[in-house]
């Protein structure tokens, strides 16, 4: 377990955050001013079913609050960060496919295990609000953040106000259209932002371009994946863009350039302070951002585009888990 700012223990109230993905589960013991106590992070093992997971997750919360004088006694709340469709008001998962999971009550099951309420929220929306009261996004009243990994997702802030919308999906921002013409998207709309720009669509144009170009062709994209397409993801095409190669370049450039044109729409729409991006994906770095800024800076009215600061995740992968902590902190 690691454990990040002991000196925060001697804090009377405490909230556990917990990010709660289909691989992994994050859990965080935040004080109340959103200071992390200690967090640890273990395998959702999601197919062992809804139960076990939630009895990890119980388990995982158990060994965190062993770190803070008092125990169970000093824990005020619980704040559940999670994908999929949610009935936030019952706290019920209604559907989550990286879980494999249908009407599950997340908040009863813990509500009965730790006797304290339990908040259940989106799991952008709450890095959204982590990144806002305690990361790169604070102080500012309005901001707007950005996950670009496996899809594109996000949460916004606006006059120093959460936008959750009716049913706490605002910010579904990857289902932007960015081509009226474009492929169909699962979601149902045609063009969308995450088909262009988020890790798996880096990942399918690189796996494309190797199949094209057969396993004895030159370049660091080739030769990474070793001629295979179904090694490749957003990670390899990033190393082989590193080492120069063309093809895994343009990949990015165009990603990026896809990634800006979404946030014209987001800027012109909402009018931010700050756009914050996240996810494994914003990682790459330069190949892809600064295409991004070139769109932004191209496309955007000068008027909405001059106040605008990008900055990165201050909080990273503990920014769903700080922001569902805080949420739970604010609604008691």
């Amino acid at each position: 377990m690691e454990e990040l700012k002991t000196q925060d223990v001697s804090l009377r109230e405490y909230y556990v955050g917990v990010d709660l993905g289909g691989t992994k589960m994050l859990a965080a013991l935040i004080s109340g001013d959103g200071n992390i106590i200690a967090k640890e992070e273990i395998p959702t093992l999601a197919q062992q079913g809804e139960a076990a997971v939630l009895d990890r997750l119980g388990s995982l919360i158990e060994g965190l609050l062993a770190t803070a004088p008092g125990g169970r006694g000093v824990l005020r709340g619980i704040g559940v960060a999670t994908a999929g469709t949610l009935d936030t008001a019952n706290g019920v998962v209604t559907f989550a496919t990286n879980l494999g999971w249908r009407d599950v009550a997340v908040a009863a099951v813990l509500t009965d295990r730790f006797g304290c309420a339990v908040r259940l929220e989106n799991d952008a929306t709450a890095a959204a609000v982590g990144e806002w009261l305690a990361g790169a996004g604070e102080g500012a009243p309005d901001c707007v953040f950005v996950t670009i990994s496996t899809g594109i997702g996000g949460g916004i802030i606006s006059g120093g106000r959460l936008i959750a919308g009716t049913n706490h999906n605002a910010g579904e921002l990857g289902h932007i259209s960015i081509d009226g013409n474009g492929p169909l998207c699962p979601c149902g709309n045609v063009g969308c932002l995450e088909l262009y720009a988020s890790g798996t669509a880096i990942g399918r144009r690189g796996a494309d371009y190797v199949r094209r170009a057969g396993e004895g062709a030159a370049g660091a994209l080739v030769r990474l994946a070793g001629g295979d397409p179904n090694r490749v993801d957003a990670r390899l095409v990033a190393a082989a863009a590193a080492e120069g190669d063309a093809a895994a370049s343009g990949i990015l450039r165009e990603a990026g350039r896809a990634l800006g044109i979404g946030l014209v729409s987001i800027l012109h729409l909402l009018n931010p302070q700050v756009v914050i991006l996240g996810g494994g994906a914003s990682h790459i770095g330069e190949p892809l951002l600064g295409p991004m800024r070139e769109i932004v800076e191209e496309r955007c009215l000068p008027s909405i585009r001059g106040p605008v600061r990008f900055a990165a995740s201050a909080l990273g992968s503990s920014a769903g888990a700080v922001g569902a902590a805080l949420l739970m902190s604010q609604s008691r």
